[in-house]
């Protein structure tokens, strides 16, 4: 890194201008610099910043310390610079700034905490070359869990407010600390992740409520179907009155499938309910006069009452149901229950019915190898999908689907439901680019934002990256 480094001050020098020859620098000794970094915290601008670049700061300190000598009375006219092993620390750092800044949505308040800890991690590396390199150190840990709450891929919108505190103080903590102990860092990084994983058991809290809800949906959805089956099989072949049919796919519906729910199908209570089924189709399709079985009102009446219904109103369903095709039968009574039907919230809706799915061709190969990739990823994978021409995006995590409805359900990094669609039209947009699954290695916005500045940095030497400890690509 050092040679490449240099090839890279090498080819920075030759695109200057060229300047008039002066005087070699003097160069900044590390403990003079690390001073100088220790000053720096009382200059800081308030409130939010742009992120600012560490050359910027480099070109501060030593202006900075050109100024105290001046008012020192030391007589030199030789500018300052840092020493080849100073710098090589400003360069790593300003590449690897650069880097985060590319993948942040442009957060002022994240930006701000970023740019103050840049004097510390800067006192940090100069006394510890390594540090950037390793992911597992304090600083860096710190580093990236400040970067990816402004990371671009978390919508404003959905940023936890209850985390912005936390990442301040520990901020400030290592600001107050790091010139008298070398354990700052590992102090306010401690803090900051218990933090982090009372949030992440809230988040996972929340989760397993939609999960349960989501599943709770299915079951649902199910019982809807078997019951209108029961419903289709009892009709079948069958010329009912229109508005008895109308009764028995809402109405009727709705207790076989709430007693699917409660009972199952293999119950005394489901076999008892097919039965009624039966007997309300023969009612329907004896002669004028005929008499339904002796209680049937009764026990649909019963049975609508415990899906909701009111009293008056399951009993007018009930006559509908067993009087059969009686001639005395007045329309207006017919009407009025009509009325009541179309307005009534039908059992697992809320207020309203769930809109149909769309028609879609036959998936083709591209879409298909992709639904078969999808079902076989376990729950809690995360996708990126795409929010414009820019390539933005945004993370969602698959925390459950269902290989029978086909239904996914998506939670953000809070746990929160943020949207169900089906699997079929995530394969599609899987195949169309619109979506990315978001492999494991990937998950830490400053190790990829490393290995990045790595290779940028490559890129002027031509040589192989260096080993790392495993930061992750």
């Amino acid at each position: 890194m050092q040679q490449w480094l240099g090839e890279r001050r090498e080819l920075v020098d030759k695109l200057r201008p060229r300047a008039q020859p002066s005087a070699p620098a003097t160069a900044l000794n590390t403990a003079d610099l690390l001073d100088a970094l220790n000053q720096l915290k009382d200059e800081l601008p308030r409130g939010p910043q742009p992120l600012r670049k560490v050359a910027d700061l480099r070109q501060s300190l030593l202006a900075a310390h050109e100024r105290n000598d001046d008012n020192a009375g030391t007589d030199t006219e030789r500018p300052t610079a840092l020493s080849r092993d100073d710098g090589d620390v400003f360069d790593l750092l300003d590449l690897l700034y650069g880097e985060i800044e590319q993948r942040l949505r442009g957060d002022a308040m994240i930006s701000t905490l970023l740019n103050r800890l840049q004097a510390p991690l800067l006192h940090a590396a100069l006394q510890d070359r390594s540090l950037l390199e390793h992911s597992g150190h304090p600083a860096r840990q710190l580093l990236n869990t400040v970067a990816e709450a402004g990371a671009r891929w978390t919508p404003t919108e959905e940023v936890d407010p209850q985390l912005h505190e936390p990442l301040r103080q520990a901020v400030d903590h290592v600001i107050e600390h790091y010139k008298v102990a070398p354990g700052a860092f590992d102090t306010a990084n401690q803090r900051l992740q218990e933090h982090l994983q009372s949030m992440a058991r809230k988040a996972e809290v929340s989760e397993r409520r939609h999960v349960e809800a989501a599943r709770g949906k299915e079951k649902l959805e199910l019982a809807k179907r078997r019951a209108n089956q029961a419903i289709d099989a009892s009709t079948a072949d069958q010329r009912l009155p229109r508005f008895v049919q109308t009764l028995l796919s809402q109405a009727w519906a709705d207790v076989l499938t709430l007693t699917l729910l409660r009972h199952g199908e293999d119950s005394d209570a489901w076999r008892r309910q097919l039965a009624i089924t039966e007997q309300i189709v023969a009612a329907n399709l004896t002669g004028v006069g005929a008499t339904a079985p002796c209680g049937l009102d009764a026990d649909i009446e019963h049975a609508l009452t415990l899906v909701g219904y009111h009293a008056d109103d399951a009993g007018a369903i009930s006559r509908q149901l067993t009087i059969g095709p009686a001639l005395t039968d007045e329309a207006a009574s017919r009407t009025e229950l009509a009325v009541k039907l179309r307005s009534r919230v039908r059992l697992g809706e809320e207020g309203h019915a769930p809109a149909p799915r769309a028609s879609l061709s036959q998936r083709d190969e591209r879409e298909q190898a992709c639904w078969e990739q999808i079902r076989a990823l376990p729950f809690g994978t995360w996708f990126e999908f795409v929010q414009n021409q820019q390539g933005d995006a945004v993370r969602r995590r698959l925390s459950w689907f269902s290989p029978i409805t086909d239904n996914a359900l998506f939670v953000n990094q809070r746990g929160q439901r943020v949207g169900e669609q089906s699997l079929d039209s995530l394969a599609r947009m899987l195949a169309r680019g619109q979506v990315r699954i978001v492999a494991e290695e990937r998950s830490r916005l400053v190790d990829r934002a490393w290995h990045a500045a790595l290779d940028v940095l490559r890129g002027f030497g031509g040589g192989r990256a260096p080993a790392t400890d495993g930061a992750g690509a």
